[in-house]
């Protein structure tokens, strides 16, 4: 008998000893309890760091999910505090926090002109390198808007807002790949390398093209883009400075280019599948780049009658003019657009020290481009043939 007391005590005590080692989920939070952050701002200004944090409510994530649509427009909860350091910020918003902030779903980060041409754009990123829930695969922002108009911006339908180009820009860039997204882990990767230029696109608001009900409704636009300099702060280049740009991007799927000679326009290509090979050529101390860039297009918009052989030669030479034009842009504010720079890095990385200075200097000139032929072929004439 006391043999099976004994027993039993010892049963007792293994099952409350495994209780209190064994974890639990104390800590986990009711879904309506949490306040789910999808996008933050970062600016800098009067000497302090700005935080700005986009919150919504289950309902509205689960929206996203299922792409359903409803007669309300779903609420989009702004935060905004600031502080010496980003920290500091964050913790400042915490004080006024109703609910517990989760920061796994983060999917778009925004930084503000202010940061990224200023000395403190590397404390942003030592932040958000550091930050245990931060992720590497959250699309990142530059912008000159007010970062309170584009945190609260709605979408379309009334869909949720994270059914937008800030939150999943890939829909859009597929249609128009002018400017490609960029993803955290990449900007990092980008802006701890000296030989390569780092690109943040340049996210606003736009009133123009979409109305509801003919009122006028704000909506998402990518219009030009910020670019690294050196000296570790960023520079923006409009639009209508960057016509060039796409034309040497891998990752361009299409992209419209006009069919025009002096001043008549004969229609409108399609270009996309970029073949693009860029070579650097070492001379002593000089360094020159042979581009040799093939495209297949499609006719889309055929306004005046023209010979195929015309079309291509015209549009080659407009495709020419446009990357020469962009890459003289560039060099104007001290600006690598195209990473020509990290192609010398590649091949003869002591030459590129030496040249650069250990990156601190720009080895481009505007006659570093001494070749570049550029092939345009015309496959595809939409549903009707071209009549010459």
């Amino acid at each position: 008998m006391m043999k099976l007391i004994m027993h039993r005590l010892l049963l007792g005590v293994l099952s409350l000893s495994l209780c209190l080692v064994t974890s639990g989920c104390w800590s986990a939070y009711e879904i309506q309890q949490v306040d789910y952050a999808k996008a933050i701002g970062i600016d800098y200004k009067d000497g302090m760091y700005h935080m700005y944090v986009q919150t919504m409510d289950f309902a509205s994530v689960a929206k996203s999910e299922s792409s359903t649509k409803t007669a309300e427009t779903p609420p989009v909860w702004v935060g905004h505090a600031s502080g010496k350091t980003l920290n500091l910020a964050v913790n400042e918003l915490f004080r006024s926090s109703q609910l517990h902030i989760a920061w796994g779903h983060v999917t778009a980060i925004v930084m503000a002109e202010s940061i990224l041409t200023s000395k403190h754009i590397k404390e942003a990123f030592d932040m958000l390198g550091r930050f245990p829930e931060s992720r590497y695969t959250t699309w990142v922002y530059g912008t000159r808007d007010p970062l309170e108009n584009i945190l609260s911006a709605t979408s379309i339908y009334n869909m949720s807002p994270l059914d937008s180009i800030l939150h999943n820009p890939l829909p859009s860039f597929l249609e128009e790949s002018l400017y490609p997204p960029v993803l955290s882990f990449k900007l990092i990767a980008t802006h701890n390398d000296a030989s390569t230029t780092t690109y943040l696109p340049c996210i606003a608001m736009n009133k123009d093209h979409w109305s509801q009900n003919k009122k006028n409704h704000e909506l998402f636009i990518i219009d030009g883009a910020f670019f690294e300099r050196t000296g570790d702060d960023f520079v923006y280049f409009p639009h209508s400075k960057l016509s060039g740009y796409p034309w040497l991007l891998k990752d361009m799927r299409r992209a419209p280019l006009i069919i025009e000679n002096e001043g008549t326009i004969y229609g409108v290509l399609s270009v996309g599948l970029p073949n693009v090979k860029i070579v650097p050529v070492i001379r002593g101390n000089e360094v020159y780049f042979n581009i040799d860039a093939k495209y297949l297009t499609a006719l889309y918009e055929y306004l005046t009658p023209i010979s195929y052989d015309e079309m291509v030669q015209f549009s080659e030479k407009t495709l020419r003019e446009q990357i020469l034009q962009t890459y003289r842009e560039g060099l104007k504010k001290g600006v690598d657009i195209y990473g020509l720079q990290e192609k010398v890095y590649r091949q003869n990385p002591s030459l590129w020290r030496k040249l650069s200075n250990n990156g601190t200097k720009m080895i481009l000139t505007e006659d570093s481009i001494q070749k570049l032929d550029i092939h345009i072929t015309i496959p595809y004439t939409g549903k009707f043939r071209r009549k010459v």
